[in-house]
């Protein structure tokens, strides 16, 4: 019988997957990482001081150790935000392997209220991204960052929130969504997501995410001071209407500067985000939110045997680096005893993390 389970637990060990840890390329703060088809990884970051950062961009193809050398994503010098940690840059993928990329952009007071909203994309096989442009149009007040999202029939979703008409304070913010239909080169005037429903943490990023059952978005509501409520946006019909759903309530006065994470798995969409200074995580079909440890800034990848690894950090601040953690779920969406921590995430920063096609995991930070 101790042989029989010594051979299960050696088993179980041989299947395990396995969890590298690795430091930004260039000391880079604020990374995004995602695998293509192909299972080449791409991963964004920013690079230089606070106010006033580049969005850098490498890839690194299946099997390779190493990334590339490094390309300048905006063609203005020191464009983006890194300061608060939550104004940095997204991408997603779109139609024909096009890569889209927004970001808060530094203003030139060097505040982050205020900001531009840049966008720009590099098409499949491209040496250069196309110069950067401010989508922010007539709405004022981005703050927490942006979010792009996109879907192989070339319609592109920029999702953020700020200010319209005479609107003041955070119970009046509201949720812009961007649409373009054409891959990026164009894009419509911007719709509300959350009419009827206004107000949004000021300081706190939101995580937008297009699949096949439609457009959904993550963030953190403030209709009165103290209430703070991780909020799902969820569109059915390309973005023309969409229907606000309370995930996680949370009171508190002030603002946590927080971000959340969205993932598509093979059972529906499943959600990582902060309340009360612990991480949750939870199906948002059906959200029972699952407690995975003190922290902020949550991310999640899930590998081919439909593993999830979530990771966050622990001890960050304004101005102050923090102690990286993660654990794996099962199937099921439970934590395993597959855990751990690791030091020196760097000020304004946090983590990324994805799967490669062997299962195993890796973290960046």
């Amino acid at each position: 019988m101790k042989t029989l389970i010594a051979l299960l637990i050696t088993a179980i060990a041989a299947h395990a997957a396995e969890v590298r840890i690795e430091s930004i390329p260039e000391g880079g703060m604020q990374p995004q990482v995602a695998l293509d088809a192909s299972g080449t990884a791409h991963l964004i970051y920013l690079k230089g001081a606070p106010k006033g950062s580049d969005v850098r961009y490498v890839r690194r193809a299946k099997g390779a150790r190493e990334w590339s050398a490094p390309v300048t994503v905006n063609s203005e010098p020191e464009s983006a935000v890194a300061m608060g940690t939550i104004r940095g840059a997204q991408f997603a993928f779109g139609k024909g392997g096009v890569l889209h990329v927004v970001w808060n952009g530094a203003p030139p007071s060097g505040g982050g209220h205020g900001s531009p909203l840049y966008y720009t994309r590099l098409d499949a096989g491209a040496a250069k991204f196309a110069p950067q442009r401010n989508l922010l149009g007539t709405a004022s007040g981005l703050d927490g960052g942006a979010s792009v999202t996109a879907d192989e029939k070339g319609a592109v979703y920029i999702v953020w929130h700020g200010q319209r008409g005479g609107g003041d304070g955070e119970a009046a913010r509201v949720v812009f969504v961007l649409k373009s239909s054409d891959n990026g080169g164009t894009f419509a005037k911007p719709v509300v997501a959350n009419a009827g429903t206004e107000g949004v943490c000021a300081c706190c990023s939101l995580r937008a995410l297009a699949t096949q059952d439609g457009l959904f978005t993550l963030y953190r509501a403030a209709r009165t001071p103290a209430q703070r409520d991780m909020t799902l946006l969820a569109s059915r019909d390309g973005g023309a209407t969409f229907r606000s759903q309370t995930l996680h309530p949370w009171k508190v006065n002030m603002c946590p500067m927080s971000s959340a994470a969205l993932l598509a798995t093979p059972g529906g969409l499943r959600g990582a985000w902060e309340t009360d200074g612990k991480v949750f995580t939870a199906p948002l079909d059906a959200p029972v939110p699952v407690e995975l440890g003190k922290g902020k800034h949550p991310v999640l990848a899930m590998n081919a045997t439909r593993e999830t690894l979530a990771a966050w950090v622990v001890g960050t601040g304004w101005n102050k680096g923090g102690e990286l953690a993660w654990v794996i779920l099962d199937k099921t969406g439970r934590p395993t005893a597959q855990h751990g921590t690791a030091p020196g995430v760097p000020v304004w920063s946090h983590a990324a993390a994805y799967a490669e096609p062997g299962g195993n995991f890796v973290i960046l930070r």
